[in-house]
């Protein structure tokens, strides 16, 4: 009975690669064999994309200096696979939330000019494609800064130039994007939205995202104006309505910025994950699947990685364990339908930080637990179909 393990990263503890690992050695001890389980760590374009996309297709990860979302400087890996002409960069790894303490998170004052660094030395590798995750972010900027770190002039009514985003966004004129348009031309961009959501309004990135994000009520309407005040600008000289886009919101606008200005492709991050890495294949052998992230709850159901596994296997009738460290304590129907049976890998009360650290043995635990419960109520089964009605 094959055991097909696709979890997504635990944030702030374990990555992807290594979460998998920890839940695979339970599951031996347990009593599954080494050759019945399917490791596939898997990513959503937020944390940990490049080192899943590497995991499953080869590359090395190229380590650059940049800046982190405050302006601090920091040195941050892209992966360039040479044999795709591919590169790929995340968000997360320069203007990433986890890169700022709790204290430190303020989107009116951190901005994505580290990621449009990276980008650029991801370019001078030539790729005939780009792919950039734009999951985990610590910004509500809208790609201003990206933009400007990759040549583009933002500029007031005046002609002024304008370099404190989102902040001064409001006074946002004109995009100077001659030094856009060769990067355009040269290199298909393609952008991993971890999210389906728009740019503006009650469902939009600012109200569903920004609080994570550190944003008060009180900066709610000013981060909400400012991208709206990039959204025309945009629509005035590109003809693209971000205000109208699919996925426009993912990363606190940066989505839809790169489409309306590089002519990015937006696609929907998990599955074109586990498209690029041939999912399906490793699907067609599997009698259970069992997935996972660091928090299961309705966001979700925006188009997260697990929520994507699921539905894919489901599609194959194949039965789906979710298992996360922090799940609703009342599980909504909507929730609970994509999964056959969903866990928390907690063990008791503690502190969160206790819980992170030791997010390694909770997975160790029950893969080990589950894996006796499995083999136990199914001991005579050792076909790869057999948990499959």
């Amino acid at each position: 009975m094959k055991w097909l393990l696709a979890f997504n990263s635990f944030k702030n503890s374990l990555s992807a690669v290594d979460a998998v690992k920890a839940f695979a050695r339970g599951l031996h001890k347990g009593g599954v064999k080494e050759d019945d389980i399917v490791l596939f760590p898997i990513a959503d374009g937020g944390d940990d994309t490049a080192r899943c996309l590497q995991f499953h297709l080869g590359g090395r990860l190229i380590r650059v200096p940049c800046h982190d979302p405050l302006q601090r400087p920091i040195s941050a890996s892209f992966l360039w696979m040479a044999h795709r002409r591919t590169a790929v960069v995340e968000m997360s790894a320069a203007s990433g939330l986890r890169l700022l303490k709790p204290a430190e998170r303020n989107p009116l004052h951190t901005d994505t000019f580290g990621t449009g660094e990276l980008l650029l030395a991801a370019l001078r590798r030539q790729p005939d494609e780009l792919l950039i995750g734009v999951g985990g972010s610590a910004t509500i900027d809208g790609g201003a800064g990206l933009l400007r770190a990759l040549g583009a002039r933002l500029l007031d009514r005046q002609g002024r130039e304008l370099t404190d985003f989102p902040f001064q966004l409001n006074r946002l004129h004109r995009i100077d994007d001659t030094r856009l348009q060769p990067l355009r031309r040269s290199t298909r961009w393609k952008v991993l939205c971890d999210v389906d959501i728009p740019l503006l309004g009650s469902h939009g990135t600012v109200r569903r995202y920004g609080a994570q994000k550190g944003a008060s009520p009180r900066m709610i309407g000013p981060l909400e104006a400012a991208l709206a005040q990039l959204a025309e600008v945009s629509l005035q000289q590109t003809g693209i309505a971000l205000h109208r886009l699919p996925r426009a919101g993912a990363a606190g606008g940066v989505a839809g910025t790169l489409h309306a200005w590089l002519n990015a492709e937006l696609l929907p991050g998990a599955q074109s994950f586990l498209e690029y890495t041939d999912f399906s294949h490793a699907l067609s052998s599997a009698a259970i699947v069992v997935t996972g992230e660091g928090r299961i709850d309705n966001q979700t159901l925006d188009g997260k990685a697990p929520l994507i596994v699921a539905r894919q296997a489901h599609d194959r009738k194949i039965p789906v364990i979710a298992l996360a460290g922090d799940i609703p304590a009342q599980i909504s129907p909507a929730l609970q339908q994509p999964f056959d049976a969903l866990f928390s890998i907690l063990n008791g009360p503690g502190e969160l930080s206790q819980h992170i650290a030791l997010t390694r043995q909770h997975l160790m635990r029950t893969g080990s637990q589950l894996a006796r419960l499995i083999l136990h109520l199914f001991p005579d089964l050792p076909g790869e179909k057999d948990l499959v009605p």
